[in-house]
């Protein structure tokens, strides 16, 4: 009685995974059909096999051109983003490569520079940092310890945007505007905004310390809050810490 029961699930399983793997719903079939097995078994081998069912599940490709972004979600709940994912830079290369697995970042995932080079690798599996090669605009990037006295304090690791830096001046470029007032007042310039990166990767506190003026200022603060939250918070000694980061936003009149 109780196999018989157990295959109707399997059947049921089977019928709604119609693109599973079906040498391997076969083969815990077989194990299935031949042993006698109490609930405790069969509740085991209901979720050996939930991988199975979900990795079969039909997907659609989306592509959003207002976010540059191709992904794929599940016909069956379209907010589900699952398998592969590529986010796209201003000039139309890939920024971004990794996958989704029922809604949730899994494996490794790449981050590029302008030129197609790896600049940074995440496994989101692990939580674990594999690469990080820093470069423009973060190698003119400055960061402060907050609440330390000590101003020569070191991190051990400075907060790292886990979407790339590419991914970060894409956003910028897509959304920010000349300030009109600005144009006329042919000011130009860069401004230095300063914002918070917490222990948690969060940021807040975004400000200004010296203005251009002309809405450049305003403009400039904008369009990073725009950028979304996906930080590494900065380490030292082992220790996670609030981190204040000064990120510069060139304005350049042609």
């Amino acid at each position: 009685m109780k196999t018989d029961t157990l295959k109707i699930c399997l059947i049921i399983l089977i019928r709604y995974n119609r693109g599973s793997d079906s040498m391997a719903v076969n083969t815990v079939f077989n194990f299935i059909y031949i042993k006698t097995i109490n609930m405790k078994q069969l509740v085991f081998v209901l979720l050996a096999i939930s991988p199975f069912v979900l990795w079969g599940q039909e997907t659609k490709q989306i592509t959003d051109r207002e976010t540059r972004e191709t992904y794929y979600v599940l016909k069956s709940d379209k907010t589900i983003r699952h398998g592969e994912y590529q986010k796209f830079g201003f000039n139309n290369t890939v920024a971004v490569k990794g996958f989704y697995k029922s809604g949730i970042k899994d494996s490794i995932w790449e981050c590029y520079n302008a030129e197609g080079q790896v600049v940074l690798k995440y496994n989101y599996s692990k939580s674990e940092l594999i690469l990080y090669k820093p470069g423009e605009p973060m190698d003119k990037v400055e960061y402060k310890i907050i609440g330390n006295m000590d101003s020569k304090a070191k991190l051990s690791r400075v907060p790292i945007y886990l979407g790339g830096e590419y991914s970060i001046m894409s956003e910028v470029w897509k959304n920010i505007r000349y300030p009109v007032i600005a144009q006329e007042n042919d000011r130009s310039g860069t401004v230095f905004v300063s914002f918070t990166v917490d222990k948690d990767g969060k940021t807040s506190n975004y400000h200004v310390n010296k203005k251009l003026g002309c809405n450049l200022d305003e403009e400039a603060i904008r369009v990073l809050k725009l950028v979304p939250d996906n930080w590494l918070p900065g380490m030292q000694n082992g220790q996670a810490v609030d981190v204040e980061v000064r990120f510069p936003i060139a304005f350049v009149l042609l």
